[in-house]
């Protein structure tokens, strides 16, 4: 096999029920695009969920050039590095065990890469819960809420009235975890990272490269289904932020979330809202997210709490 163009790394743990499809769907995506120029590295803990990957790739894509590295358990960003050094890919796409893509993603995300200063290119985030229901409703407002921040500070022509409210600058917003493809400049992550994208967000730009959104690139996600599962996972990716600043990373032209950042959203929940029912759902955000500022301000601030050491798998959305 000649050296890949795409390296497709995909990290999951204890997940047997949802990687055949997140395999299936980037693999048919990328051989559609790539023919065999790519190569698969799962990094995984469990003997079942490694099981259903051997299944799925050994019963319908034999041919593709699969390596398994075996996660032992030190985290998310240790199982990225492990696969970051062995990746022969010029470029990455990273996904998650429990989501799936659309299955022509790739092409669009790789036209980005004609402009050479485009550092990782960064696919949408679409809720796969009912909307009908309190949690999948919020899960919904989320995702398009950050679907319009995106268009907002990551593509070149964004239109709107919203654009009174949101500002532009500073003409950057993080990459999302669940579907990123990025240029191999041999990253490697602090282990005790909590927001591994974010993080890679920040090493590229820094680096001075441009990262772009591609909202045709879509990732279906299961949220949190309960308040626990929800502020256990917003506490860690918004808390999570804040520990970049101790990395160095982030400066004070690109910080991107703070309380302040989110209140030019204000008006966004309201206007989601399609009937009087949604209405109410969006008014409840309001005192969650203060909440989760509330204790997330308590616990780093006030009781210097490790959030490391808080970390948590969120059931839910498995």
């Amino acid at each position: 096999m000649n050296k890949p163009i795409l390296s497709i790394i995909l990290t999951a743990a204890y997940e047997p029920k949802t990687i055949g499809k997140a395999i299936r769907n980037l693999i048919l995506t990328s051989k559609a695009f790539l023919k065999n120029d790519f190569e698969l590295i799962t990094v995984i803990p469990d003997q079942d969920t490694i099981d259903a990957a051997r299944n799925i790739v050994k019963n319908e894509f034999r041919k593709v050039n699969w390596i398994n590295i075996i996660d032992p358990h030190k985290g998310k960003p240790n199982a990225l590095n492990m696969a970051f050094k062995i990746a022969k890919g010029q470029y990455l796409l990273l996904s998650d065990g429990d989501v799936h893509v659309s299955k022509d993603c790739l092409p669009a995300m790789f036209d980005h890469f004609k402009d050479k200063k485009v550092g990782a290119v960064t696919g949408r985030p679409v809720s796969a819960d009912p909307r009908e229901k309190y949690w999948g409703y919020l899960s919904h407002l989320l995702a398009d809420g950050a679907h319009h921040k995106r268009m907002v500070t990551m593509t070149k022509n964004p239109q709107g009235h919203s654009l009174k409210f949101v500002s532009q600058k500073p003409n950057f917003f993080v990459l999302s975890g669940y579907l990123s493809l990025i240029r191999n400049l041999k990253f490697n992550i602090p282990n005790d990272c909590l927001v591994d994208d974010a993080y890679l967000s920040y090493i590229i730009h820094n680096k001075g490269y441009y990262l772009t959104y591609e909202p045709n690139a879509k990732v279906y996600v299961k949220y949190p289904a309960t308040l626990k599962d929800w502020f256990d996972q917003k506490a860690r990716s918004v808390g999570g932020y804040m520990q970049l600043w101790d990395y160095g990373v982030v400066s004070q032209n690109t910080k991107v979330r703070n309380f302040y950042k989110e209140l030019e959203y204000f008006w966004f929940p309201l206007k989601y809202a399609k009937n009087i029912k949604e209405l109410i759902w969006s008014l409840t955000l309001y005192f969650l997210r203060a909440y989760l500022w509330l204790r997330i301000l308590i616990e780093q601030k006030i009781l210097k709490k490790d959030f490391y050491k808080t970390w948590v798998r969120i059931e839910s959305t498995k």
